[in-house]
């Protein structure tokens, strides 16, 4: 039974923010973030269009790791790594 040489982080919670508006989005995925340590992963979903377009790009710049990204329908899950504070 071989475990194979990758490891996907379980993320502590699953936050949806298809219903906030830019600038209120990444508010969110920022308040979320503070309440996990650094390392521990949280998983986000997007809409398509603005916030696929911004949220990665500001997770990135804010010092976080997306670990993966898969669209589902009209939406997208971000599962993202806690970066150093």
């Amino acid at each position: 039974m071989g475990g194979g040489n990758t490891k996907q982080a379980a993320p502590v919670r699953t936050v949806d923010v298809t219903d906030s508006r830019c600038p209120m989005t990444f508010v969110h995925v920022k308040a979320a973030l503070e309440e996990v340590e650094p390392g521990q992963a949280l998983e986000f979903i997007v809409s398509d269009g603005e916030q696929i377009q911004d949220v990665p790009r500001n997770l990135k710049q804010e010092g976080h790791r997306i670990l993966k990204m898969g669209r589902e329908g009209g939406k997208f899950r971000l599962l993202v790594c806690k970066g150093k504070a």
